[in-house]
């Protein structure tokens, strides 16, 4: 089935999950000298690579991610097997795990990672969210959670006579008299904390094999967007390329001609610079210009930088952040996609 493979996910995998002395592999080696046990965990690549496909142009970066993912999960185990205070989990562990320990990684139905235990398949079974993960480290405490209850039995639903009932009498109106009937009562409260919601700061440096072409990572918010001008000049920095191809094209869409000028320029000369990073089309610098450049009569037209803050902010939905220098603007929303 290997065969069946892009050439780059097999790149992918030679490099970062077969090689002895990737971080996935130096993972599992501590995990199997702490654990005593040998560790099984061979993906079937073909299966999570065409399901994965989607989310990630480039497949070597595919590759990178589960190996993350997978380096996660082996560091989470060992970290909770290493911790004294988890001494009755360490048993059922090894209890479990009497030869080997298995594991096995699919893709889940949902963007969420989780880990569970198999008794179908005597084995651990690793979950990759399906969406592209920019940092697999992140997952490590989602790991170590599900880690800890994967044994735990289903809670069983609570018997009917066990519930908290009371009686109520009421009254028959077809027969005018008096009946008790049962009404369930209020619930006990729960004696499961509250969740907590977690910080989205990053915790952990990032495996930079498992982050995505800048062209790709840097489509992602939050985008940051500065502006500053100098006389017949204004400039754009943005940190998201379309921000800056959509402002160029409706500037240049609606932009006057210079008639003073014999060449019948556009009154506003508006460029988009590449950026010196990734692969792909990336622009990460716009600047606007109504510069003379000695033919006919001077540029009669000026450009004003209220109108771009206007288009910053109200179309684009940028908010605007501080003036302090140079203009500073920030989105947290991701861009949607018609």
């Amino acid at each position: 089935m290997a065969d069946k493979l892009p050439l780059k996910a097999k790149l992918g995998i030679r490099e970062h999950w077969t090689k002895e002395d990737s971080p996935v592999q130096q993972a599992l080696r501590g995990l199997q000298e702490l654990l005593g046990h040998e560790v099984v965990i061979d993906p079937e690549w073909p299966l999570i690579v065409a399901t994965l496909d989607p989310l990630y142009q480039d497949k070597t970066n595919l590759v990178a991610v589960v190996a993350g993912c997978v380096q996660a999960w082996a560091k989470s185990m060992a970290e909770l097997l290493d911790n004294s205070a988890n001494e009755t989990w360490t048993e059922q562990v090894l209890e479990k795990v009497s030869v080997r320990l298995r594991a096995f990684v699919e893709v889940s139905s949902s963007d969420q990672a989780s880990t569970s235990w198999s008794e179908e398949r005597d084995g651990f079974v690793i979950s990759l969210p399906k969406k592209t993960v920019v940092q697999p480290a992140q997952l490590f405490p989602v790991f170590q959670g599900g880690l800890l209850v994967c044994f735990d039995k289903p809670k069983q639903p609570q018997p009917l006579a066990e519930r908290d009932w009371e009686g109520v009498e009421v009254v028959d109106d077809a027969t005018g008299e008096a009946e008790v009937v049962i009404r369930e009562g209020p619930p006990a409260p729960s004696s499961k904390p509250a969740p907590t919601t977690r910080s989205n700061k990053v915790e952990f440096l990032p495996n930079v094999a498992s982050l995505p072409r800048p062209d790709e990572l840097l489509l992602r918010p939050p985008y940051h967007l500065t502006l500053s001008h100098a006389g017949d000049r204004i400039e754009l920095q943005c940190s998201h390329s379309p921000t800056l191809k959509v402002l160029a094209e409706y500037l240049k869409k609606w932009c006057r001609t210079n008639h003073n000028d014999s060449r019948n320029p556009p009154a506003v000369e508006i460029q988009l610079h590449q950026s010196a990073f990734g692969l792909g089309e990336m622009f990460d610098r716009m600047t606007m210009s109504t510069g003379r450049h000695g033919y006919g009569s001077p540029n009669p037209f000026t450009i004003t930088f209220p109108m771009v803050v206007s288009l910053i902010e109200g179309v684009l939905g940028y908010d605007l952040i501080s003036t302090d220098g140079m203009w500073k603007f920030r989105r947290d929303a991701e861009f949607r996609t018609l």
